[in-house]
């Protein structure tokens, strides 16, 4: 997040999903992919505060912020920071509790021959792989979701349909997770 981009369509859609999630599972955001100087007004603006370092003992999701988005599986560089993060981390993250991890995902590794949806399609392959469900939200700004287990991915989804988003908008795999 960077204080130019404080403000735009993108933090209107994260508002959303807040809205959409918190009768069920509030959102927090990690912290990593806001600077300090802009957290305050970042959570103003999206209704989501910061993740602390202890969970939130009630049920919650996770909002991934980063500048780019998740890296490509099969590629080497799995190097994260504020602008990308690995499907390991976003893993890790539902294993210390999360229900939901919400990630933002714009990243398009174009030297790899790879279109954008076959490059989210490795992502969500991956997590399956990971025993882990998963469907993207697609528009100008692109979010990946992921949860443990089946309940979860119903619920989620069905939120987001009684919200009003069009079915067209997600984009899931045929594959099941690895159980």
């Amino acid at each position: 997040m960077r204080r130019e981009f404080l403000g735009d369509s993108y933090d209107a859609v994260k508002r959303m999903w807040q809205d959409i999630l918190a009768p069920w599972a509030p959102l927090y955001a990690e912290p990593r992919f806001i600077p300090a100087e802009l957290r305050s007004e970042f959570t103003l603006l999206t209704r989501i505060p910061m993740l602390l370092e202890t969970p939130p003992d009630d049920v919650f999701s996770i909002l991934n912020d980063p500048d780019t988005g998740i890296r490509l599986p099969a590629q080497g560089n799995q190097s994260e920071g504020r602008t990308h993060i690995s499907i390991n981390s976003i893993a890790d993250q539902l294993r210390i509790g999360a229900v939901c991890v919400v990630t933002f995902d714009q990243s398009d590794y174009r030297n790899n021959g790879m279109k954008r949806n076959e490059q989210r399609r490795a992502k969500m392959i991956a997590l399956a792989q990971k025993g882990l469900y998963s469907f993207y939200y697609v528009s100008h700004a692109p979010f990946l979701f992921t949860v443990s287990d089946q309940y979860k991915l119903s619920k989620v989804r069905e939120l987001i349909k009684n919200a009003g988003i069009p079915k067209n908008r997600l984009e899931n795999i045929d594959v099941m997770p690895n159980r």
